[in-house]
């Protein structure tokens, strides 16, 4: 790979990802790791760059509610902050290499911390704040675990969150230093008109440095830090800019959570790289009303914008006629659909509510990636209709991806093919490639992905494996063409028959009565029968007894006329009981335990569970 970090940096070339799309470049997509070249080799020389070249361009903030002002930072404004941030943070003794936490919602605040902890050799650890009082337990044991296992000495947040983050200092010993981002600002100011300012030159920073550990959103409460280096960082954000064309007329817009690979990666670093205009919403004012998100692509000609399939869900259930009188989405070329599994249903849903105000259905765009391959490891040509395979469910719990036109089939969404100089391949349980249309485990190479979880071989050693990362999902590929079909840790094994526990839940979700995103399918082991047995959480807001009975009904036939399987046991709980990660993804292992020790069913005291057993045989 060529990273050349001695080259003048005033001579990294003014291109774009379409540059390399010309007619020229056409055949000169780098195809191994080693012909790929980079236009910056750190992503701190990817915002120095921005700064120098970037003129007006920059990030724009948007308030947190609807009374609130937008604010603008040119890129060399921010880095500004960044450098004067990190003398500050030099000057009160921070060592290279030590892990800080940083604990502040999406802000400018975030942004100068991140790269000034980087500048100043330290490594920035991003973790969420506490989103409600009501939630403040339940994340100060997750911030102590990441703050442990990280050995993270520092924690940059901000005052009002002081006294909630010292449950984390009386639980690790290692952290020594909470300091306000504000603060931090502040006093660097103050030294500068003092002239008081650390004299020390920046410590040196190589492409082969921890850029960032990605603490994964953990399925049951105690996620992994994944080491991305800044080769790993700017290796994925270039491809990935190649594989979605990126140009100069493009404009990121994201209100993806700053915590996560997603959010940090896709939505800020990516443009910081292409030095292309950003504008960053918070997740709670999109979560609080959607109908901002495609206000704010309509307001800023925003041509990128990335999102969880469940966004693109409540995009059009929580936005109403009134919200969306005007609205202009022509701009919006790229709608990257990703961190969580591709309904196909939700997809269609949101083109036909949205084409009529400009939306045009070759822009939404399916990709596949995790936090341990950077971001992105497959993505389909820009402009492409979404590609859905209906395959025989008989045949895809033998293993085999069947296509069939019948009414009953399984779908699922192609989320692309590799990005360019990397590769993925479909084995089988010991590692032998498997021939198209076979599904098997989904593991990937190349320049993007981690060399393993920080501070833990054991767990590295079981997702690398001679150079190939070991996703834990399964898949199959046409043509080099990628289908993800579920977790390998999900999928479901009765009587020698694979289910795929997405599969169901798409299943039930489908059921009149069940909330989509709210159900959850998973095996327990039956001693009686010596076999597992299948348990479906779905929440409901039906509330009267007749209409519960009903729906678990509904549930029993969907799943037994569609995938062949007789689940044992519905259960109807309450919208808001399932767990979910603070990205939105359903933990299953976490409701399985919860199943498992009855604290799901303790949970609800009131009346409102009810557990249905299977219909006896007519």
């Amino acid at each position: 790979m060529t990273l050349d970090s001695e080259r003048p940096r005033d001579s990294y070339p003014d291109v774009t990802a379409t540059d390399f799309r010309s007619a020229a470049w056409a055949v000169a997509l780098p195809a191994t790791a080693d012909d790929l070249v980079l236009f910056h080799p750190t992503v701190l020389a990817a915002l120095e760059s921005a700064a120098r070249l970037g003129g007006e361009t920059g990030v724009t903030l948007l308030p947190g509610s609807t009374k609130g002002n937008e604010e603008h930072r040119t890129y060399a404004r921010l880095y500004d902050e960044v450098l004067a941030t990190a003398r500050e943070l030099m000057a009160r003794g921070i060592e290279r290499g030590e892990r800080v936490l940083l604990v502040l919602p999406t802000s400018f605040d975030f942004l100068v911390a991140f790269f000034a902890v980087q500048r100043a050799g330290g490594v920035p650890v991003p973790c969420y704040p506490p989103a409600t009082l009501e939630r403040v337990a339940s994340s100060i044991d997750r911030l102590s675990h990441i703050a442990a296992r990280a050995s993270a000495t520092w924690c940059v947040s901000s005052e009002a969150l002081f006294e909630v983050l010292d449950g984390i200092g009386r639980k690790t010993r290692e952290l020594r230093h909470l300091v306000a981002a504000d603060r931090l600002v502040a006093d660097a100011a103050l030294r500068h008109g003092q002239g008081r300012e650390d004299a020390r030159p920046f410590p040196d920073i190589g492409p082969s440095d921890l850029a960032f550990l990605q603490y994964t959103s953990g399925s049951t409460g105690h996620p992994k830090g994944v080491q991305l280096t800044h080769r790993n960082l700017v290796s994925n954000i270039h491809v990935l800019g190649q594989g979605m064309q990126v140009s100069r007329r493009d404009t990121m817009v994201s209100w993806l959570p700053l915590y996560h690979d997603m959010g940090l990666i896709g939505g800020v670093l990516t443009p910081v790289y292409w030095r292309l205009p950003m504008v960053l919403m918070s997740p709670l004012a999109f979560l609080r009303r959607p109908s901002r998100w495609l206000r704010a692509i309509h307001d800023h000609r925003g041509t990128i914008s990335p999102a969880p399939c469940f966004a693109y869900a409540l995009a059009v259930s929580r936005v109403d006629e009134g919200d969306r009188r005007g609205l202009d989405l022509s701009s919006w070329r790229i709608a990257g659909n990703g961190a969580e599994p591709v309904n196909p249903a939700t997809v269609q849903r949101f083109q036909d509510t949205y084409e009529p105000f400009g939306f045009r259905r070759g822009s939404m765009f399916p990709v596949y990636g995790l936090a341990e391959a950077s971001l992105a490891v497959t993505v389909p040509r820009p402009g492409a209709p979404v590609r859905v395979e209906s395959v025989d469910r008989a045949e895809l719990a033998a293993g085999r991806a069947v296509p069939t036109q019948d009414s009953g089939a399984a779908q699922f969404v192609c989320v692309g093919e590799a990005l360019p100089a990397h590769q993925v391949m479909i084995v089988d349980d010991h590692g032998a490639k498997l021939d198209d249309h076979r599904i098997g485990h989904v593991v990937v190479r190349g320049p993007s992905v981690t060399s393993g979880y920080f501070h833990d071989p054991e767990a590295s050693k079981r997702i690398l494996c001679d150079g190939w990362l070991w996703t834990g999902d399964l898949g199959y590929l046409v043509a080099g063409a990628l289908f993800v079909t579920g977790r390998a840790g999900d999928l479901i094994i009765v009587r020698g028959h694979n289910y795929h526990a997405e599969d169901l839940e798409r299943i039930v979700e489908g059921v009149e009565g069940a909330r989509v995103g709210a159900v959850v399918a998973f095996a327990v082991y039956d001693e009686d029968q010596a076999c597992d047995r299948v348990v479906v959480v779905c929440e409901t807001r039906e509330t009267g007894e007749d209409e519960q009975q009903a729906l678990a009904a509904r549930v029993f036939e969907a799943v037994s006329e569609a995938a062949g399987l007789k689940i044992a046991e519905v259960i109807l709980v309450k919208p808001g009981t399932l767990p979910k990660t603070p990205t939105g993804k359903r933990q299953r292992r976490l409701t399985r335990q919860r199943y498992l020790d009855a604290s799901l069913v303790a949970s609800r005291a009131d009346g409102y569970l009810k557990v249905f057993g299977r219909p006896a045989a007519r």
